[in-house]
């Protein structure tokens, strides 16, 4: 395609969020758009993350659009690849290829007053202009590696699993896998069979149920092509499921918390016999606070003579191995981060300037904040999906960011068709919205005495939605303009 420099909408990322945001605009007419990505595919994490074992902790049927329901899930809790084919499908089927431009990524994007549009600087340098921007970078984008003292003496090979090293033969290695948690919890079976010797190191344990994963029979799949009807029955029931068993734990219900506990402890106890290391991975902290894994192979890799669970804490890394507090050095070959991502920023390495010439970062300099998870004060025509404070303890983000998508594109909307210079919220409301989000996520679970990318490092909780989703797709049914400094 051939490349303008000026369009009415700017959308950075091409993963869920760009995507469904890309096909709202086109169902509105709204055709003057473009959708930068980074990456050279479209997908977004799902793009990225290919290490083995990798797939959605939500069931595929709700892990999906409720717009493009996909009858062919080959499995509950399909791979990766099929959930990063699903993406490629709904760019191709919604026209979107033309709008995007891959392998591009964004260095800088700077609101200009005097003009009202956004000047959006390209690592190449090349700069485009846009009257509305849109921010689909979401929370999980850049990975997280701890700065290990000695590490870059390390003689073996060292990769986060967002980025895995696939032509790196595990085969007959000694591994040393850093975390636990949702990444390090789906490829930890497969390294373990692979590995001669794997070492895990455990900074904290997790609550892990059984994920009761399955095939979709032929039939089935037949049955959904044939009668969607059965298939959004289907999604409604798993819906029901997140609303009815997840939502109310994180709200602390004592009802349900112990129901949880219980699942958790029996499947440990299904699977460790050891009562040592049975009591080294049973959590010290309220079920919720941190979040909830579900894994049918996670806890045989455990039982596996060639893999043994390490809590002491880290303390450096020698040319030969990984160094921990209790005074051992293990010697390895590869080691593998699973350590997740820097996500209380929420600016994926992109400077974000507005009115005056105050940056985001700036602006966040005491955690992330937004109207509604969308818009912030000072940053006029601008528009975040996966914003701050709309992850989800439970349920499918994909429900989440669908209504960000519908309510960013009325205000883009209003913005285009009453030709206003900027669309800004106001900061009064602004502020009285997010006092009032804190004051609804003290009465939550991830509040409570641990550790969790939930919250930034003064423990403010800036990247979770308090309520049930029902609630927010009442919340979020319409732009109140009232709350908006227009001009």
């Amino acid at each position: 395609m051939s490349h303008s420099n000026s369009h009415q909408v700017i959308i950075i990322g091409a993963g869920m969020s760009g995507i469904c945001m890309g096909v709202r605009l086109k169902e509105m007419g709204i055709d003057d758009f473009v959708i930068l990505e980074k990456s050279a595919g479209v997908g977004g994490t799902w793009y990225d993350n290919t290490y083995p074992g990798a797939c959605c902790d939500v069931p595929s049927v709700l892990y999906s659009y409720s717009f493009e329901p996909n009858p062919n899930w080959s499995r509950k809790y399909s791979p990766h690849d099929e959930i990063r084919a699903y993406f490629e499908h709904c760019a191709d089927k919604y026209g979107l290829r033309d709008r995007l431009r891959l392998s591009t990524a964004v260095h800088s994007a700077e609101f200009n007053e005097a003009a009202g549009e956004w000047q959006v600087t390209l690592e190449s340098g090349e700069v485009l202009r846009g009257r509305a921007l849109v921010s689909g970078l979401g929370q999980l984008n850049i990975p997280r590696t701890p700065a290990f003292a000695g590490a870059e003496t390390f003689a073996g090979e060292q990769f986060h699993s967002a980025r895995w090293r696939h032509d790196i033969d595990l085969q007959g290695k000694r591994v040393a896998v850093v975390g636990n948690a949702a990444s390090a919890l789906q490829f930890i079976p497969h390294v373990a069979r692979e590995a001669a010797q794997l070492y895990v190191y455990q900074r904290s344990a997790n609550y892990v149920v059984k994920r009761n994963d399955s095939d979709y029979s032929e039939g089935a799949k037949r049955r959904f092509a044939r009668w969607p009807w059965l298939q959004k029955l289907h999604r409604a029931a798993v819906y029901l499921r997140g609303e009815l068993l997840f939502y109310p734990v994180l709200r602390n219900s004592r009802l349900l918390r112990p129901l949880w506990e219980k699942w958790a402890r029996d499947h440990l106890q299904e699977h460790i016999d050891d009562p040592t290391l049975r009591r080294e991975l049973t959590p010290d902290y309220p079920v919720g606070c941190k979040r909830i894994l579900v894994a049918d192979d996670y806890y045989q890799a455990f039982a596996r003579d060639n893999v043994e669970l390490v809590t002491a804490a880290i303390t450096g890394v020698d040319v030969d191995g990984v160094v921990s507090v209790d005074g051992e050095a293990r010697p390895v070959d590869v080691i593998i981060y699973g350590t997740g991502f820097n996500t209380s920023a929420m600016l994926s390495g992109v400077n974000f300037v507005g009115s005056g010439g105050r940056s985001l970062a700036d602006a966040w300099a005491q955690g992330a904040e937004a109207y509604r998870g969308v818009c912030v004060a000072g940053f006029p025509n601008l528009f975040m999906l996966y914003g701050p404070n709309t992850n989800l303890g439970s349920n499918s983000i994909i429900f989440m960011v669908e209504r960000q998508v519908r309510y960013a594109a009325a205000c883009i909307e209003k913005l285009l068709t009453h030709d206003l210079h900027s669309l800004d919220v106001n900061a009064a409301a602004m502020r009285a919205y997010n006092d009032h989000m804190q004051g609804e996520l003290a009465g939550t679970v991830w509040v409570a005495n641990c550790d969790s990318w939930y919250k930034n490092a003064a423990g403010k909780v800036v990247n979770n939605w308090p309520n049930s989703t029902l609630y927010y797709w009442w919340h979020m049914r319409g732009p109140d303009f009232a709350d908006f400094d227009m001009r």
